[in-house]
């Protein structure tokens, strides 16, 4: 089991007379250490207040008792959560892509099944603890129907949900609006003073993240060359 959601936050907000844009301070939401912390607590306090709406069965049937699941919420604590961070995409377009990969496909596509042979699947996945190398699979019919239903959404569940600004309700009157202010409002960023230390610019943006790279350092053939090589002299016979 892996759950978890997609979030895509706005680099700002309306103000709450809705007369202004307001532009963040900061390139993220929250550090790291933060957003970690703040995520923990508000999922711990989201347990807690839907322990009697919760079904727990087989193994988990003694956190029933509200002690026994007050002692586990204690346990949550007790370590850090993870949360990946990494720099924005190259734009709209890059996030996009990104997110409809997961919105608009069921499990598994069709290119990555096999075989089925003897009651048994063999699928290609993409293995991320070994540098993301792609292997084959096989499992039973009945454990692969297994994993692939676990990504199948209860009834009446919304895959995409939109809030604020966004919302269905208000959409309409406040993304106009937003687009206005943006327009009569940019965010600027300051011009960094010069710095004579500074890396120069290459020019040349990386395909990844579109952020424009620096030069490091300068390698020639005679730097590459191997030291023996350079120092000794040919054999003439």
């Amino acid at each position: 089991m892996h759950p978890h959601i997609h979030c895509v936050i706005p680099a700002g907000g309306l103000s709450p007379d809705h007369s202004r844009w307001i532009h963040p301070r900061y390139h993220f939401f929250l550090p790291r250490h933060v957003l970690r912390r703040v995520f923990r607590g508000k999922f711990v306090d989201a347990l807690k207040r839907s322990h009697r709406q919760l079904t727990l069965s087989g193994a988990l049937q003694p956190l029933r008792q509200e002690q026994a699941f007050a002692s586990f919420l204690r346990t949550l604590f007790r370590q850090d959560w993870v949360v990946y961070l990494k720099p924005p995409f190259g734009g709209p377009q890059h996030v996009l892509r990104y997110l409809a990969g997961y919105t608009h496909r069921v499990a598994i596509s069709n290119h990555r099944l096999v075989a089925f042979d003897h009651d048994q699947v063999t699928f290609r996945y993409k293995d991320y603890a070994h540098g993301n190398k792609k292997r084959l699979m096989t499992l039973s019919a009945q454990e692969f129907l297994r994993r692939f239903l676990l990504h199948v959404l209860p009834r009446a569940f919304v895959r995409i949900r939109f809030y604020g600004f966004l919302a269905n309700r208000r959409r309409a009157n406040l993304l106009p609006l937003c687009r206005q202010l943006l327009l009569h409002h940019p965010h600027t960023h300051p011009a960094p003073a010069p710095d004579s230390t500074a890396t120069p610019l290459t020019g040349f943006r990386c395909p990844h993240c579109a952020t424009v790279m620096r030069i490091v350092e300068t390698f020639s053939a005679s730097t590459l060359a191997p030291t023996a090589l350079r120092s000794t002299p040919l054999d003439s016979s």
